[in-house]
């Protein structure tokens, strides 16, 4: 099952990084499997590297892979475990300046997608309402879990 789901995202996430390029044209070239990473970007202007997971279980893995050097990207399913994780272990990933984390529901009779930068959230945002403000965000894209896409794609 995580060989397809992991496939499907890669495919969304390839399309997602085209469509987004179709005006500015600043992408050079695409490359999966660089450097232990699932998705290289080179545009004109910079690099940025992918980490394709549907079920975020051990964030440790993550952030041993990333760095404040270049731009990552985090794409998951918007779940409420993989919601709760990120949620959970804000606190680690406020410190990576050039990290997103795209949640991703491609079936989602609303938004598709919605996305996150913790460093920049977190210096804008009340610590307060944190937890409130992100799950406002996560209600905006239906939740799926790993087993509902599979189902889904067959």
């Amino acid at each position: 099952m995580e060989d397809k789901t992991y496939s499907f995202l890669l495919d969304w996430t390839v399309k997602y990084i085209k469509n987004k390029d179709i005006i500015s044209k600043k992408i050079e070239h695409i490359e999966n499997g660089k450097d232990d990473f699932d998705l290289y970007v080179k545009y004109k202007d910079g690099e940025q590297y992918f980490i394709i997971i549907p079920n975020i279980v051990d964030i440790d893995s993550i952030i041993k892979k990333i760095n404040n050097n270049f731009h990552f990207s985090v794409v998951t399913l918007n779940s409420k475990e993989n919601f709760g994780t990120i949620v959970k272990n804000w606190n680690r990933l406020i410190s990576f300046k050039f990290l997103n984390i795209i949640f991703v529901n491609p079936f989602s009779e609303l938004d598709k997608k919605w996305v996150v930068f913790p460093h920049t959230h977190h210096k804008i945002c009340d610590e307060a309402s944190l937890e409130n403000g992100l799950k406002s965000m996560f209600s905006m894209v239906e939740p799926i879990e790993e087993q509902q896409l599979a189902a889904k794609i067959g």
